[in-house]
């Protein structure tokens, strides 16, 4: 039986997808920080251990055994002042991953990057894993530290089978903390809900999880592929979350302008070294039409993705019974 090793598992994404691979029959070893915190620490075919990225010895006896490994874990702040913030868990964390993978002899490594790292595009032509790293985002420090951290994956991938699994904005049931349902939990049962002029490709996370056990089939190292579920403006978005949970809110735009103000002010605030997740970055991030394809993914997987109204459902249902 195929025992796979998977970074980040109390994330989104990982607890999705470790839940997942049990469900198919796959045995896991998953790295957390706290047992503890993992949904659900009972299961059986799971084994959860504690640690970090930090050592290579720990990191090469937890692989042992496994075939296939799954590096989700990542820093993802965007409060962080400086790129040098990232370098112990994103990119010096990955290299001792690969470091590990390669002593271990593992079958796959999948590496879960971010859409951001490529150039985004309109409706009419999405962005693709051709196009380089595009204005805001050449100025986010989260996403500058990925960038780096896919080049070690792409100077490594002549050693070592890997893939590059780069997801867009993921929704979706499990999100604890929560990380991507900040965007519900801003909007949930408000009577005003203000939204930015701008866009993102959304992707049910389960699609996500999906095409990572799918890519483990996949022979040729190097291969990188965007999932992108739907890409639709902020507006879209929010008139989906008033009507899929039978709220009445009423929406109003925030102008660009607005947005560049508290960019600036967060810019001042950053330089007083205080951490903050507003800058001028972030917030013009808010004005683009953030869009990406999944062609390549959706020929190569074989997946058909999920409406992003389903998303959106579970992920409410998910944070309603969270709060209850």
């Amino acid at each position: 039986m195929n025992r796979v090793f998977v970074t980040g598992a109390n994330g989104l994404l990982g607890t999705n997808l470790v839940l997942m691979l049990i469900e198919q029959d796959f045995e896991v070893t998953a790295l957390v920080r706290h047992k503890k915190t993992f949904i659900k620490p009972g299961l059986k075919k799971l084994l959860l251990v504690e640690g970090d990225l930090h050592s290579i010895e720990k990191l090469t006896d937890q692989i042992k055994g496994c075939q296939y490994v799954v590096h989700v874990a990542a820093n993802t702040s965007q409060r962080l002042l400086k790129l040098e913030d990232y370098y112990e868990t994103n990119i010096l964390g990955t290299q001792n991953i690969v470091t590990s993978c390669i002593e271990n002899e593992i079958k796959k490594l999948i590496y879960i990057g971010t859409a951001n790292t490529y150039g985004y595009g309109s409706l009419s032509d999405p962005g693709n894993e051709n196009r380089p790293m595009k204005e805001p985002f050449t100025k986010s420090l989260y996403a500058l530290s990925k960038n780096h951290t896919q080049q070690i994956i792409d100077r490594s991938a002549s050693q070592l089978n890997i893939t590059t699994i780069s997801p867009a904005f993921m929704i979706g049931g499990f999100d604890s903390k929560p990380s991507s349902g900040r965007i519900l939990t801003m909007a949930l049962n408000k009577p005003f809900i203000f939204y930015p002029s701008g866009g993102k490709s959304f992707i049910h996370v389960s699609d996500v999880a999906h095409a990572v056990i799918k890519a483990f089939e996949l022979d040729q190292s190097g291969e990188k592929y965007i999932l992108a579920g739907e890409n639709i403006s902020y507006k879209v978005f929010y008139k989906k979350v008033i009507s899929l949970n039978k709220q009445r809110s009423i929406l109003i735009p925030i102008p660009d302008f607005v947005l560049q103000i508290f960019g600036l002010i967060g810019d001042i605030i950053r330089r007083l070294g205080i951490r903050t997740e507003i800058s001028s970055f972030n917030m013009k991030a808010l004005t683009v039409k953030n869009y990406y394809s999944n062609k390549k993914a959706k020929e190569a997987l074989n997946i058909n993705f999920t409406p992003i109204d389903t998303a959106i459902k579970d992920a409410l249902e998910y944070l309603k019974n969270k709060g209850e």
